[in-house]
């Protein structure tokens, strides 16, 4: 029976990270769970916490800086370069923790944070494995969309100097409407956000609606893929969906390649971006992603 408590994880940096750990006795592997884009450790986080812990896997889930119950400023901005160095931090956290083996620590990253997940998996030898879901594996992808100005990042910086207010942009779009006009200046422009968002609703969970312009300006300069291949040897799985148009399939698997042995991909065929939180393809997902588990330490 798994048991959990709120914690606060310190940062090198003097700030507070709000988790949840999800135990199954002492000493067991645990696996390191942060949030993509704008997600709360909340948000589909205790449905792969119950599966992890059915199979004998604690789990520490966290939210980012600067989100949900963390510390942080500006709120709603995502850095991916700090968030990827508070991984660093979360793994000593937990390496402390009576519940926690040390030894058989795990990074778990989904989009945003599954990019991070990679450089921070790049640096820390001493995981014992990372998982990356859906990764956001390239800041360059993200300046070749067409109508992206980054030098739009650079005067927003100036407007915030002037005004002390930081301009947000929405994370979702507001409908299909919105999308297929070509108006939307969402941050995750595809129509299964729609879904996702309708299925966050469903199940009464909060979410930002927007984050600063600043948070774009820190992704385009976030380059995970020039990262991977420095993975191993440590384990690695990379679960991919085939109609991802958010962090774009061809782009994870042009990474996966890069990577070097060990390494396992599961292709989720047929589905987006955000196919893997919920539902039939959550099924999928977390099978395999417990049999990894399962692989590397022997369950």
């Amino acid at each position: 029976m798994a048991s959990t408590r709120d914690v606060d994880i310190p940062t090198y940096d003097g700030l507070k990270l709000r988790g949840t750990l999800y135990y199954v006795g002492q000493d067991k592997p645990c696996i390191i769970m942060s949030s993509g884009w704008s997600g709360l450790r909340g948000h589909f986080h205790p449905d792969f916490a119950e599966r992890f812990n059915a199979a004998g896997y604690g789990v520490l889930a966290y939210d980012n800086r600067c989100w949900g119950e963390s510390e942080g400023l500006p709120r709603d901005e995502v850095d991916p370069s700090l968030q990827t160095r508070d991984y660093f931090d979360v793994f000593n956290f937990a390496s402390t923790q009576p519940e926690v083996d040390a030894a058989k620590i795990v990074y778990w990253g989904s989009s945003m944070s599954g990019g991070n997940a990679i450089c921070a998996a790049a640096v820390n030898k001493k995981i014992a494995g990372v998982i990356l879901q859906v990764p956001l594996v390239s800041g360059e992808a993200i300046t070749r969309t067409p109508g992206m100005s980054t030098s739009l990042f650079v005067l927003d910086r100036g407007k915030t100097v002037a005004t002390g207010s930081h301009s947000k942009i929405a994370n979702f779009p507001s409908s299909l409407e919105e999308l297929m006009s070509g108006t939307s200046t969402a941050v995750l422009k595809d129509p299964e956000a729609l879904q996702f968002t309708e299925e966050m609703e469903k199940r009464g969970m909060n979410w930002s609606k927007a984050c600063t312009v600043q948070s774009l300006a820190n992704a385009v300069l976030h380059e995970p893929a020039a990262y991977i291949h420095r993975i191993s040897p440590t384990p690695m799985l990379m679960i991919v969906s085939g109609n991802d148009v958010v962090t774009q399939t061809h782009l994870q698997l042009e990474a996966f390649q890069k990577a070097l042995e060990p390494k396992k991909l599961k292709l989720l065929q047929g589905v987006g971006h955000f196919a893997p939180y919920f539902g039939k393809t959550f099924e999928e997902n977390v099978k395999a992603q417990v049999g990894f588990l399962n692989e590397i330490f022997g369950g």
